[in-house]
């Protein structure tokens, strides 16, 4: 009997060695092979109006080791915010340091199966270029599966505007005690493969949270808490940033936003300039609905459907999707919430002031007035109709609505400096710049130092 129970007990110990074993194992994936790079033969960077613009442009690893070789000391700096994050976690809640890890890792490894290899290969790019470990860069790029987040978007055109030009505006709100701005940079990419396009985000995020593609497809979410939630999908960056590599028109972006896992609870806004067009996109994890201009499915109540203009807040205009909010005083009326009365509200009442009137000054006038005070981290225009961006961050603790927003001409930026036109000097009798009137007129003129940190 001893000898059966000293088996068993054998057994027993040696299933939980392999457990561990395989669970940590499991924990701790494998990566691709280093190669060797040399950052400066198809990437390169240089400053604009005092921001990091990043060329990146090859396969996966090669555009992960140009940013990580180009931004290496932002890149560092967006990991230590993030440690830092977390420990303001363990601080607020009392979660240890070591659980907040294991809790990204599982989440990470959960949405492993979703996320394309062409994105991991590109993140250990970074890690090799920057030195910065590859371990915390993947926490980092699940962190939008665990954390709530505001913003706002619309995107207006035709009838709406003043020369039918498409207009797509999004406010990033989210935290900004974080210290994120300070590793700003605008990335424009050339993949092999896909769609060149630009990114507005930060030095060690290489998922998209606001940007837009040469074919002129631009994208934003919007935070939409939800009880229907997974942590076995694509994060939402991960959506944003297939849409511009892999879509050309409105048709392949639905597409694309119907095959893909979503995880949690986000609105999405994308528009086509050159279709004059947009669609808006309800997700939770296991519904989708789709919404166009004016739309007729809009029939709740708080609703405001507008000719040629698309727009969301957190709450949902589809009734099953609402139903499953927690967001926007949801599931009821969103009347009285910050999502509602502020942002959404403010947006369609705006638009339908100066409807048929809506030029870039007066668009960057609607974001400005919609961002989430204390919260906007950044904030976007896009020109899609003729690849203009203008972009604010957030700067010192104050939100990016109030910052001077930066003009980036994408068909010109997309050049190498001696390849572009030349910018024409302001008359002598115009003493303003376009950063102290935050105006959109004119274009950027680019510095053509090259960054090597």
């Amino acid at each position: 009997m001893k000898k059966i129970l000293f088996k068993i007990l054998v057994v027993t110990i040696g299933a939980l060695i392999v457990l561990i074993a395989g669970t940590l194992l499991w924990l701790n994936p494998g990566r691709g092979p280093a190669e060797a790079v040399d950052p400066h033969a198809k990437g390169w960077a240089e400053e604009v109006e005092g921001t990091l613009v990043l060329h990146l442009a090859g396969t996966p690893y090669e555009m992960g080791y140009q940013r990580g070789y180009f931004a290496r000391e932002k890149v560092l700096l967006t990991l230590s915010l993030f440690e830092n994050l977390l420990e303001l976690a363990q601080e607020e809640m009392g979660l240890p340091r070591f659980a907040s890890h294991l809790i990204l890792d599982l989440t990470y490894q959960l949405c492993s199966p979703y996320i394309p290899d062409r994105f991991k290969r590109e993140l250990e790019g970074i890690a090799d270029a920057s030195g910065c470990d590859l371990k915390m860069l993947r926490r980092g790029h699940v962190i939008s599966v665990l954390t709530e987040r505001g913003c706002s978007a619309f995107a207006v055109w035709g009838k709406a505007t003043k020369e039918g030009k498409l207009f797509h505006g999004r406010n990033f709100d989210w935290i900004l005690s974080a210290g994120l701005e300070d590793t700003a940079v605008l990335c424009l990419y050339e993949p092999e493969g896909f769609h060149r396009f630009a990114s507005a985000g930060y030095a060690g995020v290489i998922g998209v949270l606001s940007g837009m593609n040469m074919e002129g497809i631009s994208i934003s979410q919007i935070g939409a808490i939800t009880k229907d939630k997974s942590l076995r999908g694509l994060p939402l960056e991960f959506v944003l940033r297939r849409i511009l590599e892999e879509t050309s028109n409105l048709d392949e972006a639905d597409a694309l936003m119907h095959s893909v896992k979503h995880t949690v609870g986000f609105n999405y806004v994308v528009a086509d300039g050159d279709a004059g067009d947009a669609r808006a996109f309800e997700t939770t994890a296991h519904h989708i609905a789709t919404f166009g201009p004016g739309d007729p499915k809009e029939t709740v109540e708080y609703a405001i459907p507008i000719e040629d203009a698309v727009f969301r807040s957190d709450e949902a205009m589809d009734p099953l999707i609402r139903s499953l909010q927690e967001c926007a005083n949801a599931p009821g009326l969103p009347y009285g919430s910050n999502s509602y009365d502020h942002r959404y509200l403010g947006i369609a009442k705006r638009v339908q002031e100066r409807y048929g009137t809506i030029d870039a000054d007066y668009a960057l006038e609607i974001l400005k007035a919609t961002a989430m005070d204390n919260a906007n981290l950044h904030s976007v225009l896009a020109n899609s109709s003729d690849r203009e961006l203008w972009i604010a961050h957030a700067k010192k603790g104050q939100q990016a609505s109030l910052q001077p927003y930066i003009h980036y001409d994408l068909k010109q930026l997309f050049l190498r400096p001696e390849e572009r036109n030349p910018v024409a000097p302001p008359p002598e009798t115009h003493s303003e710049t376009a950063a102290e009137t935050d105006t959109p007129t004119g274009n950027t003129e680019a510095a053509t130092a090259e960054a090597s940190s």
